[in-house]
């Protein structure tokens, strides 16, 4: 789709700090991947100069400033633990121009129109890699832009990402002083005693027993199509209420569930019916917990990752036949006991001693997983505004050997008021047509592709 390309690095001053940062261990928790987000921009009113380059990169450069780490690259000591080292070559932003209208994407911005060449950063995870990248995308007649932003994940979380995205808007609106001043101390995520490589190891083994893995979506043998289900507010509320109702008087009592519980049930069920699994056949997914809550000392603008994991495991014939809010419940229960994880329990699960390669942490990521599933929908996509208004549409890149349910906002009404929720998920593509016609997902969601 782009026709043109035009990078540009941002170099750090004559101040740079030349610092090694080491990182937390919950740093080390998510694999070294770069989450792709997406924010849609429509040039509503026609302006000759929306979103102008000189006013973005003059931003970028200064919210840098804040962030010196970013400039540095990632490198592996010999204890296992990855570091940031400094490095002076810079951080992309790559303003390119697509031959499309901005019309191209209306009226839902289809997940098919995703498309790799959209994309900040393309290259695998290593040394080399920049922690950081930035395209902004221009739409044929001016008619609206899509910026990516980037960041490697294991120097931050979503929540840590969105703030930095919005200290850049308020300088680009020229605001004076950052609305969320970045901390950054690492040594708050770190253990006394650092586990063994063989305490790892036995950890690790006995998750995998746990949850009893043997069957992988997300493999060589498996390619994955992308699609967005739609659920407005007012079947969320439907979908919530027939979940509840599903259970028992004792099972209502046991414990309460939430409606993103409730979607994620939906969803995933909609998946196994779809591919017609053997009943017996355990699965399991992750869900990411964020753990800011069970830690006060954090500061509220940590820069850094604070998440946890639940990871729940069903067998596909109870998937199917429970009662929705039985699988919902379950999932909560997973999610708050994660959250009563100690530091140690939490901690050790991260790869802090396993002395691999970014290239083969990224590709060995929780194997044993049917899905990823991420809540993006609680970090204020639509209150990205550099100056042009709320964006049109969020959106993130899927990934076709991985299995990932995302959840995004959709975008709001004209008074700002929530309208419901987009679902991004990846589906075998050889069960898509049976999962974008199932009927306990269309009664609730609309396939928007």
């Amino acid at each position: 789709m782009t026709v043109t390309s035009k990078e540009t690095w941002i170099v750090p001053g004559a101040g740079y700090a030349h610092q090694t940062y080491k990182l937390s261990y919950a740093d080390h928790f998510p694999a070294p991947i770069y989450p792709q987000m997406f924010v849609f921009y429509k040039n509503h009113a026609n302006k000759p100069d929306f979103l102008p380059t000189d006013k973005l990169l003059a931003g970028l450069k200064t919210v840098l400033d804040h962030y010196p780490m970013l400039y540095g690259r990632l490198a592996l000591r010999d204890d296992g633990e990855y570091e940031v080292r400094p490095s002076t070559e810079g951080i992309p932003f790559i303003e390119a121009a697509a031959e499309e209208d901005f019309a191209a994407f209306e009226p839902d911005c289809p997940q098919h129109r995703i498309t790799p060449d959209l994309r900040a950063i393309t290259q695998p995870p290593s040394e080399h890699t920049p922690l950081l990248g930035i395209k902004l995308t221009r739409f044929a007649n001016n008619s609206g832009a899509v910026i990516c932003f980037s960041c490697s994940h294991y120097v931050a979380d979503g929540y840590a990402c969105l703030s930095f995205i919005k200290n850049w808007t308020a300088i680009v609106r020229g605001e004076s002083r950052l609305p969320f001043p970045p901390s950054n101390d690492r040594q708050l995520l770190r253990l006394d005693i650092k586990p063994s490589e063989e305490e790892q190891r036995q950890f690790f083994q006995q998750q995998q027993k746990q949850h009893q893995p043997d069957y992988q979506p997300g493999s060589n043998a498996s390619v994955n199509k992308g699609v967005i289900i739609q659920f407005t507010t007012d079947k969320l509320h439907a979908l919530k209420a027939d979940a509840i109702a599903s259970l028992s008087d004792a099972e209502k009592k046991a414990g309460w569930f939430s409606t993103i519980d409730a979607v994620i049930a939906l969803v995933w069920r909609a998946t196994v019916r779809a591919r017609a699994l053997p009943k017996d056949r355990p699965l399991t997914y992750r869900e990411a917990v964020n753990m800011c809550s069970s830690y006060p000392d954090l500061p509220d603008n940590y820069y850094g990752n604070t998440t946890n994991q639940a990871l729940i495991t069903i067998k596909a014939g109870d998937i199917v036949d429970s009662p929705l809010g039985r699988i919902a419940a379950r999932q909560r229960q997973e999610i708050l006991a994660s959250r009563a994880h100690t530091m140690e329990q939490w901690l050790m699960q991260a790869d802090i001693t396993s002395k691999t390669s970014l290239a083969e942490r990224a590709a060995n990521w929780l194997p044993f997983t049917d899905y990823i599933v991420t809540d993006w929908s609680k970090f204020g996509f639509y209150a990205i505004d550099f100056g042009e208004g709320r964006p049109a549409y969020c959106r993130r890149f899927f990934y076709p050997r991985k299995g990932v349910i995302c959840i995004l906002g959709m975008p709001p009404a004209s008074d700002g008021s929530p309208r419901g929720l987009d679902v991004c998920i990846t589906v075998d593509e050889t069960s898509y047509d049976r999962f974008c016609n199932d009927n306990e997902l269309l009664a609730y969601g609309t396939i928007i592709g």
